[in-house]
């Protein structure tokens, strides 16, 4: 009976094809998902209160019975053989995520204070369990793992601009704009929204010096901040092509 329940979880991590469990969990996550989301509307939530109660404890006791034959079934796989291997499970990051969606079924509910919402929105943490279901995803993260030294040579070179443009600021601005460039913390916001390109137009220099680095900055972060994203997507190509041989 384990056996089976074992490979109807977990078929799709080793084939192609999901199972029909999986399938019904893979909605029922996204269906979940859903109405938290809706949940957090405060008009829809006081006129269909008593569905989205009535939600959460379905969800919760589906999303209970689930972990729970996990990790029942998990001996099936040698290394969580036993009481130590259980335990080693139990602790796995996607076992953990489990607990980490439904933990909130239970603790959430009793008043309308800002720590218990903030654990119903944790339970949105059942979308990335659909990652537990697909090989993409590993794909995704060994992509990571492999290029982990170029990636944080890239943040190291970033942090390192975005210091110098606050510095920078900081010196050129302070004098005039107290508030925004008064410190180089306060600059940081600045640099982080030049240097990313977003540009949120709150925050800008007024003195020429001011102006003229900006456009430096803004030029320059075209490149330091696509190295990451150009790193990411070299290792994402050799792992597609690997994954389709």
């Amino acid at each position: 009976m384990l056996k089976s329940i074992y490979q109807q979880l977990n078929f799709g991590q080793t084939k192609t094809k999901f199972s029909f469990l999986q399938k019904i969990l893979i909605i029922l996550i996204i269906l979940s998902s859903l109405i938290v989301i809706l949940e957090t509307e405060k008009e829809l939530y006081v006129k269909y209160e008593n569905f989205f109660t009535y939600s959460k404890f379905f969800f919760g006791f589906v999303f209970t019975v689930e972990y729970l034959l996990r990790i029942a079934s998990a001996g099936f796989v040698k290394k969580y053989k036993g009481i130590n291997g259980r335990i080693s499970y139990i602790f796995s990051f996607w076992t953990f995520i489990d607990l980490i969606a439904i933990l909130p079924f239970f603790i959430s509910g009793v008043n309308e204070t800002f720590l218990l919402r903030l654990f119903r929105l944790i339970r949105l943490f059942s979308v990335i369990r659909i990652g537990r279901y697909s090989t993409a995803l590993k794909n995704v993260l060994d992509a990571i793992s492999d290029r982990k030294q170029e990636l944080l040579f890239a943040i190291a070179i970033s942090s390192t601009v975005l210091l110098i443009s606050s510095t920078f600021m900081y010196l050129l601005e302070a004098e005039h704009q107290p508030e925004a460039f008064g410190s180089i913390i306060r600059s940081v916001w600045w640099a982080a929204a030049a240097l990313t390109t977003v540009g949120y137009g709150d925050v800008y220099p007024v003195t020429a010096l001011g102006k003229v680095f900006a456009v430096i900055s803004a030029f320059s972060s075209i490149g330091i901040v696509a190295l990451p994203a150009g790193i990411l997507a070299g290792s994402f190509t050799e792992k597609f092509k690997k994954s389709k041989r």
